[in-house]
């Protein structure tokens, strides 16, 4: 890993709608890059070594990755996990909300804005793992980053913003809930 200083920045462009929130830290960070590297086995890591929490926002998972088994292995264990998806996400094949949901986990569904689209995992308030790494198994053959940060200021950043989405989204219940079923081909011309 590689230590890193993130620099505030002193005048934001103008046509940012509102200044960001800047911080300066010292911060470990370590990157991922698929195909060429196993993404998913780092993201498993992490969750595998979480101890008390860990926050995510993702705007798709699926099973088969292996990483909703680490977060249903972190929850068994007793670490507090709490996700929140894209409205779009209980719609998905093999999305994992449903397994989530029976294994305890708190589900809320993000659906005030057009793409609940942040992949962001926030760990025991100290790591947090972001990228455009999807929490999929097809993320693995794409052009994809994933990086890991060991800061407590970028994770209090980062469990900020998810709080504030947690807020404005609603419980997810079950796929039923959310899934409207597809008629059968037979049935899309008739009426």
């Amino acid at each position: 890993m590689l230590p890193v200083a993130l620099l505030s920045l002193a005048t934001p462009p103008a046509a940012w709608p509102s200044e960001p929130t800047p911080i300066t830290v010292r911060a470990a960070i370590s990157v991922c890059f698929a195909p060429e590297q196993d993404c998913a086995a780092v993201a498993i890591a992490a969750i595998d070594r979480a101890q008390r929490q860990v926050l995510v926002n993702a705007y798709t998972r699926t099973t088969g990755t292996g990483i909703v088994a680490a977060l249903i292995r972190a929850r068994s264990r007793g670490v507090d996990v709490r996700l929140i998806a894209d409205k779009r996400a209980p719609c998905t094949r093999r999305s994992g909300l449903d397994a989530l949901a029976e294994a305890g986990t708190p589900v809320w569904i993000d659906r005030r804005v057009p793409i609940a689209h942040a992949k962001v995992m926030i760990i025991d308030r100290w790591v947090t793992l972001m990228g455009s790494y999807n929490w999929t198994k097809s993320a693995a053959r794409n052009s994809e980053d994933l990086n890991l940060d060991a800061s407590p200021e970028v994770a209090a950043a980062y469990a900020a913003q998810w709080a504030q989405r947690a807020a404005r989204s609603v419980p997810y219940g079950s796929r039923a809930q959310w899934c409207r079923p597809r008629p059968a081909p037979d049935q899309l011309g008739a009426e």
